[in-house]
Order: C-alpha cells, then sequence, then structure tokens
C-alpha cells in the first residue's frame, strides 16, 4: 500500500498538473514509479474545442511512440480493452482473455512493439462531453496487474477527475478573456481599465498610446500622466467617477506639443470588474487623441451609406474635420465638384446639413473599421525596468 506521505506528494503533483498541460508529466512519472509501471499515458477529449485530442506520455521511446501514434488511432476503434466503465479502475485481463488480446490487431501492430502486455486504466467522465483516461503499462517480463492494483489506483481517480474539471475551467475561462480581448482590441479607441492604481486592462489602441508616452505611460503597472497638472486632472476624474457610482466624467489633458486627450471615465459594474480580475471600484477609461483621429474605411461607409467610391472619400475626409476647399485639395478635385457631392449624399443619406451628415456617420458602426494604430517606440523616460515588467506580464499566461 501507497503511504500517506508519497500519496500527499502524488496529489499535490495532481492538483498542480491542473494549471500547466506539462505538469502532467511529473504526475505520470509518479504514478509509474508507485506502482512499478515503465509506461504511462494521458488522454483527453471533448467536443467543445476543436484542438486535437490531449495526450502526454511517460516512459516511451519517442521515435517507435511517432511511428505507431497513428496506428494506435486509427485501431482504438477496434481495441478489445474498451469499457464502459467510469472512475473505477480496471486492468486488461478483467476486461479480455489473453488470447483474445494477443489476436487482435491493436495488440499486434501496437503494443506489442512497445512491450505493452498489461495494462491497468481508469475513464474519468469529466462532463457530458469530455473524457479522460489514464493508463499504466507493463511489460511481459513483469507481473500482471491485480485487482488490489486497481483499488490502490482508485484512491487517485476522484482527485484525477477535479484537476482536469479545474483545467477546463480555467481553458474555458482563458478562451473567454483572450476572446473578449481580441474584441475590444478591434476597437479603435484607446480603452483602459483601472483597479486602484493598478492598469488592469488595455486594448490595442491604449497600448500605442502607452508606448508612445508623451500624454500618458505605465509607471509601476500604474497610470501616470506627462505632466503633475496632467496627472491632478487624472486623478480627480477617477475620484470622482468612483463617487458617483456609473456617471461618466470626461476632461481633457495635453498629448505631446500640441495635441489633446480627450478622456471619459466611468466605474465598471461590480460583475464586469470581477470577470477582468478586479473587484468595486474599477473604472474604465476611454480615450481620443486629437493628433490620430479616428478614421473610417472608405468602403465600409461606401457600403454602408449606399454612396460612390468618391462620395464616400468625401464624407471620411468631412468627418475628420476637413471644409470643402480642403476636401477639394486632398482629392484633387475641384472645389464645386466636392458641394456636388456633399449635396447627393445629404440625400441619399436624408439630411440636409453636414453636421447632420458627419453625426450620422459617426453614430453608424463605421468608425470600428478604422484601422489600428501602429505601435509606437516607447518614449526614453520609460525605464529599462518598466519595459522588462511590460514584457513579463506578457508572458504571464496560463497555459493551457
Amino acid at each position: 500500500m501507497i503511504d500517506i506521505d508519497e500519496f500527499s506528494t502524488a496529489i499535490a503533483e495532481i492538483y498542480d498538473a491542473s494549471l500547466s498541460a506539462d505538469r502532467w508529466d511529473a504526475v505520470l512519472a509518479t504514478l509509474s514509479r508507485l506502482f512499478g509501471s515503465p509506461k504511462a499515458q494521458l488522454s483527453y477529449t471533448h467536443s467543445w474545442s476543436d484542438r486535437q485530442p490531449f495526450f502526454r506520455f511517460h516512459g516511451f521511446d519517442p521515435v517507435v511512440l511517432d511511428r505507431l501514434m497513428a496506428q494506435y488511432m486509427v485501431l482504438t476503434v477496434t481495441d478489445p480493452r474498451r469499457t464502459p466503465l467510469t472512475f473505477k479502475p480496471v486492468h486488461c485481463r478483467q476486461l479480455v482473455s489473453e488470447n483474445i488480446l494477443k489476436a487482435s490487431e491493436m495488440y499486434r501492430q501496437v503494443l506489442a512493439p512497445m512491450d505493452i502486455e498489461y495494462s491497468m486504466f481508469v475513464v474519468v467522465d469529466c462532463d457530458d462531453d469530455a473524457r479522460c483516461v489514464v493508463s499504466l503499462m507493463r511489460g511481459a517480463d513483469q507481473p500482471a496487474f491485480t485487482v488490489a492494483d486497481c483499488e490502490e489506483f482508485g484512491r487517485f481517480v476522484p482527485h484525477i477527475g477535479r484537476a482536469i474539471g479545474i483545467r477546463d475551467t480555467l481553458s474555458r475561462a482563458y478562451n473567454l478573456a483572450a476572446a473578449s480581448q481580441a474584441l475590444i482590441d478591434g476597437v479603435p479607441m484607446a480603452m483602459i481599465v483601472l483597479q486602484d492604481d493598478r492598469i488592469l486592462l488595455t486594448n490595442t489602441a491604449a497600448s500605442a498610446l502607452l508606448n508612445q508616452g508623451d500624454a500618458i505611460r505605465r509607471s509601476n503597472d500604474g497610470l501616470q500622466a506627462s505632466t503633475p497638472a496632467a496627472q491632478a486632472q487624472l486623478t480627480r476624474a477617477v475620484a470622482e467617477a468612483r463617487a458617483t457610482r456609473g456617471e461618466a466624467v470626461g476632461f481633457t489633458m495635453p498629448a505631446g506639443e500640441s495635441g489633446q486627450l480627450r478622456v471619459v471615465v466611468r466605474t465598471l459594474e461590480l460583475e464586469s470588474a470581477e470577470i477582468l480580475g478586479g473587484r468595486a471600484g474599477a473604472v474604465a477609461l476611454y480615450l481620443t487623441d486629437s493628433r490620430r483621429p479616428i478614421e473610417t474605411r472608405e468602403e465600409i461607409v461606401r457600403r454602408l451609406f449606399g454612396l460612390t467610391a468618391r462620395e464616400a472619400a468625401v464624407v471620411c475626409a468631412l468627418a475628420q474635420g476637413d471644409d470643402s476647399r480642403a476636401i477639394a485639395a486632398r482629392l484633387d478635385i475641384g472645389l464645386e465638384t466636392v458641394k456636388t457631392h456633399l449635396k447627393h449624399v445629404m440625400q441619399s443619406v436624408g439630411v440636409k446639413r453636414q453636421a447632420e451628415l458627419v453625426r450620422a456617420l459617426i453614430s453608424s458602426p463605421a468608425w470600428i473599421a478604422a484601422p489600428q494604430p501602429a505601435p509606437a517606440a516607447p518614449v526614453r523616460r520609460r525605464s529599462r525596468a518598466g519595459t522588462q515588467r511590460a514584457a513579463l506580464r506578457a508572458r504571464a499566461r496560463i497555459p493551457v
């Protein structure tokens, strides 16, 4: 019987493996040692992901394994050792006679070449669409597994099932977080979430703004404005947003030599903050940079409003602040041509003034298709240590 210290160590390794797929290697090595089995395998399949089945192996010759793995996958459905039992370890001779096993294609093509004569395994149904199988294997020069071995192995099964369940939960959470990050990265407006003084989340546009560093930047995982006056504005706006609980607070701060950042701050709902790893008091900042107006793709505007390519170009230039003369110069067309295009566009959209046309454009989803900002080189005021910390944060992902 496995003593309590070795059992406790193995259980700790099992739960540790729920955080990283690679750590199942240590679990398999420990189980192999405890049960005198040179080889061990873990396989995991599920239907909620498009990924291939997950396998970990211990004690196999990589060359032989690589050569026979395809045959193993094909012959699995014909394996005479298959069992519908779950959560209860069994050994192969409980399921099939030696003659039947050795007559099978699985034995002749896979098991014998791998020197697998005896196997003990358990099938763990993690949920309705996921299944984990843990197998321990011995060669022909070793004794067969016994019922006592299966009972001892059964002590580990509940913990393996829970660890796989934790892995699934973390994997789904990671996938949800990655999908959410991809969603906000597609928004051209800069977005930052703060918890106290710590940055919890940024999208691509905000990262570019922080890296540029001449308006706001990272400082010890926090957000810092470029001037004391701007920092005071930022601190007041965040405090006001937290105090008003849901009311948005807007302000403007300098950006570079002549630009401006327009900022709106509001408190996040508690549920939203918790999803991001925050808590009550987390705030979201939405920022636009006057030096980088959000450009709308002309093709998107053309399709949304049923315009010609030239009309869409005129509308996009108008939305960026150009007047008729500037539009004519930009597009190299006559002033009267610009006016004619604008007249046709307003008739098509159903508005009477240019201001209404711009409002119709910016209230449409057209702006969401703006090009992503190019990454900016960090300003020199950012320390090397800060850059290293950002790199460490980028690598701090939960492996799944």
